[in-house]
């Protein structure tokens, strides 16, 4: 004697509010995460002028101007001569620290049509670096503590002791020529 068995069935399962719940999960991921913005070059732009004035030509004395020019596939020439890119915080700081008027210094970046904007960033990352440094050893020897460390007047006496002045331009293709 044979007991038939009956076949149970498997309820299926109601899949229809699956996407909803995970497009809302995605979304509410999406709004949380934190999104990586401090990347680039923090630069503070002069104010837009007002109105067309001529712009002023100032004679600077070469012994106070430092020019570093960007070429094609890294290629970085300073005062006319070729340096790699690894001495350049060094000799930017010891251009400035040793500067006849220091405050009257310009670090002149010339950037050829050709160059990499990774070998600008390079470039713009050791001068910034060099300025840092001169301006920390200034303040441990003023005021005994790093420059971060300082308030906001003694950071300005440093910041007039080795002030940041640093001119960009870009060479167009006439200019090459």
């Amino acid at each position: 004697m044979f007991i038939r068995r009956r076949k149970r069935r498997v309820p299926g399962l109601n899949t229809t509010s699956t996407a909803d719940i995970s497009f809302i999960l995605l979304v509410f991921f999406l709004v949380i995460s934190s999104m990586d913005s401090n990347k680039g070059i923090r630069k503070l732009l002069p104010p837009a002028e007002k109105d067309n004035t001529e712009q002023k030509v100032t004679e600077m004395d070469s012994r106070n101007v430092l020019e570093i020019t960007i070429g094609k596939s890294g290629q970085l020439m300073v005062d006319g001569r070729p340096l790699e890119m690894g001495r350049l915080k060094e000799r930017v700081a010891g251009f400035v620290r040793n500067c006849p008027q220091r405050s009257r210094h310009v670090v002149n970046i010339t950037m050829l049509p050709d160059s990499r904007y990774d070998d600008y960033f390079h470039v713009q990352d050791a001068v910034t670096s060099a300025y840092a440094m001169l301006r920390n050893r200034c303040a441990r020897s003023r005021f005994h503590k790093p420059y971060a460390a300082c308030s906001d007047e003694e950071r300005k006496v440093v910041d007039k002791a080795f002030p940041q002045r640093v001119m960009e331009s870009i060479k167009g293709k006439e200019a090459m020529e």
